[in-house]
């Protein structure tokens, strides 16, 4: 176990590489799919200008069917490479209307922390705290604390 190369765990999910493994993922799908697309269309426009009478070459449709399995795997990969990119992307979208909603369906007083607009006075200690942040459970602490206030983890 080495101190530079993150570990997969709780706090970090995923593979021990993540960014090479992106970066392949990326890379190959890139590779495959224009591949894969222009084999497909060479055994289906072979297959399509066949003028014999004992019917069409399986090669043709051994091609066209291949470059559609490549298409699908490199679409895959293309799929796992920029899922990260996604999903950013849809939590950016959505989560401005979840706050909303929770706002507007809890009349300002949130859900479970989401969407809180009005200042009850149960949040007043985390506003005037003034400390560091614990690494647990995130929450804030005054300044001269030694231990978390919430879960009781050292703070040094």
């Amino acid at each position: 176990m080495t101190g530079s190369t993150p570990q997969p765990g709780p706090a970090n999910p995923g593979l021990r590489n993540q960014a090479g493994a992106r970066t392949f993922f990326r890379v190959a799908g890139c590779v495959l799919v224009p591949l894969g697309l222009a084999v497909c269309a060479y055994g289906f426009i072979s297959f399509v200008r066949y003028d014999g009478w004992d019917g069409p070459p399986a090669s043709s449709i051994i091609c066209f069917l291949g470059g559609f399995l490549v298409f699908a795997v490199g679409g895959m990969f293309l799929n796992l490479g920029f899922g990260g990119v996604a999903a950013r992307y849809g939590a950016g979208e959505t989560m401005p209307v979840v706050r909303d909603s929770a706002s507007y369906l809890s009349d300002g007083r949130g859900i479970m922390g989401v969407g809180r607009t009005v200042d009850d006075g149960s949040h007043a200690r985390e506003a005037t705290a003034a400390g560091p942040y614990c690494r647990s459970c995130g929450v804030r602490n005054d300044a001269d604390a030694r231990f978390c206030d919430s879960c009781g983890g050292s703070l040094a």
